[in-house]
């Protein structure tokens, strides 16, 4: 005999939303290459605690899935927020300008002029004599276009969009900005702690360099000598002008009891496995306010198809 589905009510405020639904105990999750470690840990865990949902992470620019990667903040009801990344700007050891790039600190108007186009009314560019202002016209900037490139995250920090960034757009994933600069040995660009943190050994990776930072002294020797811990640690809890730092987590394409109950974990559990994997926790506020979301979402969905 044919199977036939009930379909609640809730799952017809879904539907008429565009968000599908489904009553089967498997969840695909698209994600990038920087976080795919991070949920395949996640994954993992939850295994041992629900062993008969399915999980599979899908990747591929036409993947469907229930679950979508979002990288940057957006007040997307449909989004529930799973963690925090910070970026910092980076080049590689073999740039032939390196000596000149920390030899001083960079301030928040060194990092506009160099990797934003400058502003025609923003005095704070018009400065071209600069050493670091001549620095910058020497180095090529590498930034990302893709959907979960962090580009606009990066370029809010410094109150401009990810269209305005001098130099290069990459395609795909953000870690190939990594790559393009190692290339192109005059170049930088910034990436999140994951990518350019050993996971292993706990220190920067071996071929990349920060430049260093105008930033309180904790931080600044953090970024110069501790480890990915040390600098986790203080920029989980510090906000800090030159160190971007944003929520991601998943926008639902489908929703079920298996999906709400896999985000409730990873904010209640999932949270352990963040720092080592090189992300920022939730703070507890957040994490309050996101499984609030995720228990009052479908109520709210309700309550607005009634109106």
């Amino acid at each position: 005999m044919k199977k036939i589905n009930f379909i609640s009510a809730a799952a017809l405020v879904f539907l008429s939303l565009g968000i599908s639904t489904s009553a089967q105990n498997v969840i695909s999750i698209k994600a990038d290459k920087s976080t795919r470690p991070l949920i395949e840990k996640w994954v993992e865990a939850y295994k041992n605690v629900k062993p008969d949902v399915n999980i599979e992470i899908v990747s591929g620019k036409n993947a469907q899935a229930d679950l979508t990667l979002v990288t940057t903040e957006t007040d997307d009801a449909n989004i529930i927020y799973v963690g925090r990344y910070a970026l910092l700007p980076v080049t590689t050891v073999d740039n032939p300008l390196i000596d000149d790039i920390q030899k001083h600190e960079w301030k928040e108007k060194d990092l506009k002029s160099l990797f934003f186009v400058a502003d025609d009314i923003d005095d704070e560019y018009d400065n071209s004599k600069s050493r670091k202002n001549n620095l910058a016209n020497k180095l090529t900037v590498y930034s990302g276009n893709s959907r979960t490139s962090a580009s606009a995250t990066f370029a809010a920090k410094f109150d401009h969009n990810a269209t305005e960034f001098r130099g290069k757009r990459i395609a795909g994933d953000d870690v190939f900005l990594l790559s393009a600069i190692s290339s192109d040995k005059e170049a930088v660009t910034f990436s999140s702690l994951t990518n350019i943190y050993d996971l292993q050994t706990r220190t920067l990776r071996s071929n990349l360099a920060l430049l260093p930072l105008n930033v309180k002294k904790n931080l600044s020797e953090a970024l110069a000598h501790g480890t990915l811990d040390d600098v986790i640690s203080i920029v989980e809890n510090q906000d800090n002008d030159l160190v971007a730092v944003s929520d991601f987590g998943f926008a639902y394409n489908t929703i079920n009891n298996f999906t709400d109950a896999f985000l409730s974990w990873i904010i209640n559990d999932g949270q352990a496995y963040n720092n080592a994997n090189g992300f920022l926790r939730l703070s507890a506020k957040d994490a309050q306010t996101q499984l609030y979301a995720i228990d009052s979402h479908q109520a709210k969905l309700l309550a607005r198809n009634n109106k």
